[in-house]
């Protein structure tokens, strides 16, 4: 197994496609970086923690009067964080799941690297899909699976190298970006916002935490990674059916843009991570079985 994950990485560093997409995820977050930057002004922080505060409990009271785009509870949870920013005479941005369109706060390193997945999830997006629709589809196309499976190692081995090069590459891309972007955002910004908290809203009981920003950057990629692997077992799975990289591209992008909406990394815990994990299960099986009954004899 450990040969046939090692060919496996040997393979993707040599494919020229992963190094255009870094590069053009590593000009995306500089350009970023650079417009927050320079868009970035000296304004009264506490007044627009007030302003933004007396219009959500506008917005609140009269909700079922008014054709508001924002939920309810983002709202309810926009007020909160308000009432603990003007509360605790907080001088930065706090917003992380949900933004008042009223405030105008300048951005920190702290902030950008919070929100990094929100800013440049796409990124890691496309790498993965890439990857997950050509690792298994490519050996078909060529004819190179047949030179594979002629070797002495079972079907389902070969997939799981597969499946495990995958997640690992990806799970590079995902440090790397984030390496990036502290290094990046410090640079641009100072990293003296790096030792702030990370300010969060629970929903679950409706209150304020603080965690440490190593652990809740921690906790936010793994919150991550369940949404990540789903996708890429969907690509894999209609890769391997298909045999067309294109139509294949084009539905895992379908696909995410409707796992977006549970994406269970929002806030952190969710009963949703249990139902991604059982998801795992069921495509593992189902992506073995219909690997092990591939027809190669005519590609």
């Amino acid at each position: 197994m450990l040969k046939l994950i090692e060919n496996e990485l040997i393979k993707i560093f040599k494919r020229k496609n992963v190094y255009i997409l870094l590069v053009i995820g590593v000009l995306i977050i500089i350009i970023y970086n650079l417009f927050e930057k320079f868009s970035s002004y000296n304004i009264d922080i506490n007044m627009q923690y007030q302003r933004a505060y007396n219009n959500d409990r506008m917005l609140l009271e009269n909700y079922d009067e008014l054709n508001i785009d924002d939920s309810y509870e983002e709202i309810e949870e926009r007020i909160k964080l308000e009432e603990y920013a003007i509360n605790n005479k907080i001088q930065y941005n706090i917003f992380l799941n949900t933004t008042n369109k009223n405030v105008q706060l300048p951005s920190d390193a702290r902030i950008i690297l919070l929100k990094l997945f929100d800013n440049f999830d796409i990124i890691i997006i496309f790498i993965l899909i890439y990857l997950s629709s050509t690792i298994v589809t490519e050996e078909y196309s060529v004819g190179t699976i047949k030179h594979l499976l002629a070797k002495p190692h079972s079907r389902t081995q070969i997939l799981f190298s597969k499946i495990i090069t995958n997640i690992f590459i990806i799970a590079i891309v995902i440090g790397f970006i984030t390496l990036f972007q502290y290094l990046l955002g410090g640079l641009l910004f100072g990293f003296d916002s790096y030792n702030l908290d990370a300010i969060i809203y629970n929903s679950s009981d409706k209150t304020i935490e603080t965690i440490e920003l190593t652990k809740y950057m921690i906790k936010l990629i793994t919150a991550k990674i369940p949404l990540y692997i789903v996708l890429s077992l969907i690509s894999l799975t209609f890769g391997i059916i298909t045999n067309n990289i294109a139509l294949d591209i084009l539905v895992s992008l379908g696909i995410y843009i409707i796992l977006k909406s549970y994406d269970v990394s929002k806030y952190l815990y969710s009963y949703l991570i249990i139902i991604y994990c059982i998801t795992i299960i069921i495509l593992l099986l189902l992506l073995t079985v219909i690997f092990n009954k591939k027809d190669i004899k005519n590609l």
